[in-house]
């Protein structure tokens, strides 16, 4: 089904009969959560993890302490303002991932003593910023966002932590390895707060050498290790709050492009600020290649825009400024298409955090239309860390 479709059936279901209260001022006081604006993190934290999830979903009244202001405008700024506390460094919570624009839960969150609650609290202050329809302008990275849905993630999510580690686990599936003595086990090494401890993939794992027979199984654990087990507290903590007010099986019909559109909104996109601020490796503006390029992106509609732009850069999120200040792993990254060799059936590629789309020199604009189009529907599956 279409993704507005499923939208409606979303909401239709999570509300039943019991859609949110909007005439607030006609809530009893009860239902009032007064917090204050100087400690809006903390005081936020115990009003709304004490509260009863289902007063919660009937409607937010939230008031700061000392104003008089009540009402939607004023919900809609504290979900702005706490958003971004939740990604305050001072809390140790997130950390930016190496792209520079979307986050990662924090491995080592628990500096802060009070982190499991506070993550807690971040997916239930999430899940009712969906639940009430309010946008918020925070993107986390790909594989955080299929955690929060339930779905595996695949060696190609470590890039958006860590770039080179994400190309040395792909030169190991593309190569030969048995002759190369690389002496690699199952397990790895960790450093926690400067001390170095060995962490084994499954049993007597530093016993047992890689091979070309076993490298995909030490890929995947290892994805498994960096990616989920690392931060797995933390996942279960914001998915307990998340799953509070938005079920699992009903979040679960979308992925993970689609949760942050639900979560952050459809970003306006001026294509011709686009266009402007794109760099080519193989091609030139002039190649017949790039004309349908920008021919098909211009027929585009916000959506579509939107996952072109999280397939290449990992975000939809355009930067303040526009594409002039488009930032990746190394800085500041212009979008770039790259020449690719044209093959029968072969699908433009993606590295996200050099903000690089290997487009084949395709031999008409419909084939290159069909197999972007192709390409964007595949999502993940075609992102290349090489």
């Amino acid at each position: 089904q279409p993704f507005d479709e499923r939208k409606k059936w979303f909401y239709e279901n999570l509300y039943g009969d019991n859609p949110p209260n909007q005439h607030l001022s006609l809530l009893p006081q009860e239902n009032e959560i007064v917090v204050d604006r100087e400690q809006l993190f903390t005081s936020s934290c115990s009003k709304i993890v004490d509260a009863p999830v289902e007063r919660l979903k009937e409607a937010l009244v939230i008031r700061f302490e000392g104003e008089a202001g009540m009402g939607s405008g004023v919900y809609r700024e504290w979900f702005d303002n706490l958003s971004c506390e939740i990604l305050n460094p001072d809390y140790a919570l997130f950390t930016q991932s190496a792209d520079g624009a979307t986050f990662q839960p924090n491995s080592h969150s628990d500096v802060n003593p009070d982190h499991l609650s506070y993550f807690k609290f971040a997916g239930r202050t999430m899940s009712l910023a969906l639940y009430h329809k309010q946008l918020l302008n925070v993107y986390f990275t790909r594989s955080f966002y299929k955690h929060i849905l339930g779905i595996p993630v695949s060696y190609r999510d470590v890039e958006s932590i860590d770039p080179e580690y994400a190309s040395n686990l792909q030169w190991l599936l593309d190569n030969e390895i048995d002759s190369l003595d690389l002496a690699l086990t199952f397990s790895v090494e960790t450093d926690v707060f400067g001390v170095t401890q060995l962490i084994e993939l499954k049993p007597n794992g530093s016993s047992l050498l890689v091979t070309d027979s076993n490298k995909t199984e030490y890929v995947q654990l290892v994805t498994e290790m960096r990616m989920t087990q690392a931060i797995g507290p933390q996942i279960r903590a914001f998915t307990d709050g998340f799953y509070e007010v938005i079920p699992h099986h009903l979040i679960s019909l979308f992925n993970e492009y689609e949760l942050e559109l639900l979560m952050s909104g459809l970003p306006d996109i001026d294509v011709d600020d686009w266009e402007k601020n794109t760099e080519y490796t193989g091609y030139d503006e002039n190649n017949q290649t790039i004309k349908w390029f920008w021919e098909v992106v211009r027929g585009y509609e916000r959506k579509e825009l939107a996952i072109l732009l999280q397939f290449v850069t990992g975000s939809s999120r355009v930067p303040l400024g526009g594409f002039a200040n488009l930032v990746g792993a190394s800085g500041m990254t212009k979008f770039t298409i790259s020449h690719m060799e044209y093959l029968p059936n072969r699908l433009p590629m993606a590295s996200t955090c050099f903000n690089l789309l290997k487009l084949p020199e395709y031999e008409t604009k419909e084939e290159l239309k069909e197999r972007l189009q192709f390409a964007l529907t595949c999502g993940t599956g075609l992102i290349d860390i090489t």
